[in-house]
C-alpha cells in the first residue's frame, strides 16, 4: 500500500500529526520503535502531564533561529491544545496557568490520543526501528531490517536523545542527516548540574526555597526562584532545570559558569537580620540560630562554608563572622563543572536546524514532502508544559500540511 503520510515516531508530535492528517482523509501509518505509543508522555510532569501553559511567549523557547518556535506556536497555541484535548473527552484543569488532565494522570493524555488513533483506523506498527530512507520518483520508502513502507510524504518525529529508555535514542538525527539536513549539535537541557568541589555536599537531600542566579564569565545572567534540591553530586530541582540550558551552553562555549544562591530571598535588609540575631545572642549557638531559618543539615553546611564554628555562641560571633554568614546565605557562589547527561535530562537542546524547515508547515526546505516535528528539531522549551506544547504545535502543523 502507498500511504499519504508515513510517520516515524509515535510520541506526542507523531500522534498529533497522525490524527490531524487522518481527519482530513489522508491515509496515515505510524511506525514506532518502542512497544507502545506515547511512552515519554507517561513520564511528563512527574506522571501528571502538564501538557501546556497559558503563558506563551518567544522567551519560553530556545532555538538557533529565535523567531522560529513562536512563529509556529502562534498558529496552534495553548487554547488550541486545550480545545483539542477537550474534544477527545479529556477534562482539563488550570493550575495557575499550568494545564493538566483533571485525572492528574499522564496516561489520560496518552490513552486519549491512542483511542482517537484507533477510532480513525490509523495502522500502527510497534517495535519497528527505521534505519533507511529513500526517495525515488516522488515516493518515500522507509525500511527497518525486516519491513518496508512507501508513502507520498514522510514525517520524522522520532524524538531527541533525552531518556533513551523512553524511546529518545538519537536515531532520528541519523535519519535526518541521511536526508542532507544540518544537525545543530544536541546537548542535554532541563537537567541537574554537577559541582566537583561541592561546599554544601553535607546538606545532600535538603530541599529549600531560594533564588538562584546563573553567573557566566563573572556576569549575572538569568535568575529563577523556587525549590532547590541539594544533591551529593551538585544541585537539582525545577529552578536548576530552568537555568541549566544557559549554564551548559556557556560551559560548552568555554565560559566560566557558576551559580549564586540566595537562601533567603525574602530577607532584604541585613540590619534586620542581625537584629533577630541579637535577640537570641545570650542562649543560642550559631547552629541553633540558623536552624530557625533552615534545616539542620543546611545550617551546618552554610556555617562550615562560612568558616564559622557551629557551636559558637551567637553573642560571641565577631563582625567578620557575622558578615561571612550573611554572605553565604545571600550570595552562596559555586562553580559548575558539568551536567547530568541525556539519561537524566528531560529534553534535548539542538537538533535538526530550523533554518532548513518551514515554521508554517514543518516541511523540509531541502526535500519536498519531508516533514519534521517535536524534539528532533532545534527547539527546546522551559519547564511548564512548553515542550509538550511544541510537540502539539509542530505535529498539528505538519499533519494539516500534508498534500
Amino acid at each position: 500500500m502507498i500511504y499519504d503520510l508515513l510517520i516515524i515516531g509515535g510520541g506526542a508530535a507523531g500522534m498529533m500529526a497522525a490524527i490531524t492528517a487522518a481527519e482530513t482523509g489522508k491515509k496515515v501509518i505510524i511506525i514506532e520503535k518502542m512497544n507502545r505509543l506515547g511512552k515519554k508522555i507517561l513520564a511528563t510532569g512527574n506522571g501528571r502531564c502538564n501538557f501546556t501553559n497559558s503563558y506563551l511567549d518567544e522567551d519560553c523557547y530556545r532555538s538557533s533561529k529565535k523567531s522560529f518556535p513562536f512563529t509556529a506556536v502562534e498558529q496552534f497555541g495553548s487554547q488550541d491544545a486545550i480545545a483539542f484535548f477537550e474534544q477527545l473527552g479529556i477534562a482539563v484543569v488550570d493550575r495557575d496557568g499550568y494545564y493538566y488532565p483533571r485525572s492528574n494522570q499522564a496516561s489520560t493524555v496518552a490513552d486519549g490520543l491512542i483511542y482517537k488513533i484507533k477510532s480513525l483506523h490509523i495502522p500502527v506498527v510497534l517495535e519497528c526501528k527505521i534505519n533507511r530512507i529513500e526517495k525515488k520518483k516522488g515516493y518515500f520508502t522507509i525500511a527497518s531490517r525486516k519491513k518496508e513502507f512507501t508513502g507520498r510524504n514522510l514525517l520524522i518525529a522520532a524524538g531527541g536523545k533525552a531518556q533513551e529508555k523512553l524511546g529518545s535514542d538519537g536515531s532520528g538525527f541519523l535519519l535526518a542527516k541521511s536526508c542532507r539536513h544540518t544537525l545543530i549539535e544536541p546537548f542535554p537541557a532541563l537537567t541537574a548540574l554537577i559541582i566537583k568541589k561541592h561546599p554544601l555536599k553535607e546538606a545532600s537531600g535538603v530541599r529549600c526555597r531560594c533564588k538562584v542566579t546563573a553567573v557566566i564569565n563573572g556576569q549575572s545572567s538569568k535568575a529563577e526562584e523556587g525549590e532547590l534540591q541539594i544533591t551529593s553530586y551538585g544541585v537539582s530541582g525545577v529552578l536548576i532545570f530552568q537555568l541549566s540550558r544557559f549554564i551548559i551552553d556557556g560551559i560548552r562555549k568555554g565560559k566560566r559558569s557558576a551559580i549564586c544562591i540566595d537562601f533567603l530571598p525574602e530577607q532584604k535588609e541585613k540590619s534586620q537580620f542581625f537584629t533577630t540575631m541579637k535577640e537570641c545572642a545570650s542562649y543560642k549557638t550559631a547552629q541553633q540560630w540558623l536552624e530557625g531559618y533552615f534545616p539542620t543539615k543546611l545550617a551546618d553546611a552554610l556555617l562550615a562554608y562560612a568558616g564559622v564554628d557551629s557551636n559558637k555562641n551567637v553573642g560571641n560571633l565577631s563582625k567578620k563572622e557575622r558578615e561571612q554568614i550573611w554572605r553565604q546565605i545571600k550570595e552562596c557562589r559555586m562553580s559548575i563543572d558539568g551536567w547530568k547527561d541525556f539519561d537524566f535530562a528531560q529534553v534535548t537542546a539542538g537538533g535538526v536546524s530550523v533554518a532548513e524547515v518551514s515554521p508554517y508547515t514543518m516541511e523540509s526546505e531541502l526535500i519536498p514532502g519531508l516533514y519534521f516535528a517535536g524534539e528532533i528539531l532545534d527547539v527546546d522549551g522551559t519547564c511548564g508544559g512548553y515542550n509538550l506544547q511544541w510537540a502539539w504545535t509542530s505535529g498539528y502543523l505538519a499533519g494539516r500540511s500534508i498534500q
